[in-house]
């Protein structure tokens, strides 16, 4: 599970639509020289605009379509702009019931990321190796529920981008 690349938030334009910082542009081409050597058999995104970019010249290089499913999105924290986004996070994770106005409990974003990427398993041999481009939280959560060890400081840790293999539902985080 790869992390998208650096974006670039703006409370002018929705969520889906934030492209990749000038930064995140140049973390993506350093990703097709970190991945140069390993097998991908095949790309999976979030349809947001900057997880699709943060693996699109990764595809590219490997001749690989990118297969863009909506159950990977970020979680929909909200229906409005956050002045403390942080301690809006923090109250989600430490309740995974709790759904702010608008948005998505973690409970839920867990479920519908877990269907997503159960359905890419039925899809893949056991020894194929696919490639999934989403965001912190979708990511945080899976990772929690496969072993209850990933929480919210966890999160606050997590780099853009960031990788997450994951195998046999076993995770560990790798350097990029």
């Amino acid at each position: 599970m790869l992390r998208h690349a650096e974006s670039d938030p703006s409370p002018d334009e929705p969520e889906p639509d934030w492209p990749l910082s000038e930064t995140g542009t140049k973390q993506v081409q350093a990703l097709v020289d970190r991945f140069a050597g390993c097998r991908i058999d095949a790309v999976y995104s979030s349809p947001y605009r900057r997880a699709v970019a943060t693996v699109r010249p990764l595809a590219a290089d490997r001749n690989l379509s990118i297969r863009s499913d909506a159950r990977l999105r970020e979680r929909e924290l909200t229906d409005r702009w956050l002045d403390d986004h942080r301690e809006a996070l923090r109250r989600v994770w430490a309740d995974f019931s709790l759904m702010l106005p608008g948005g998505e409990s973690s409970a839920a974003c867990l479920r519908r990321v877990g269907e997503a990427l159960d359905d890419l398993r039925s899809r893949h041999d056991d020894g194929e190796r696919v490639l999934v481009s989403s965001h912190g939280n979708a990511i945080g959560l899976y990772l929690n529920h496969l072993d209850g060890s990933f929480g919210f400081e966890d999160w606050t840790e997590m780099q853009n981008p960031d990788l997450f293999p994951v195998q046999e539902d076993r995770w560990r985080r790798v350097e990029l």
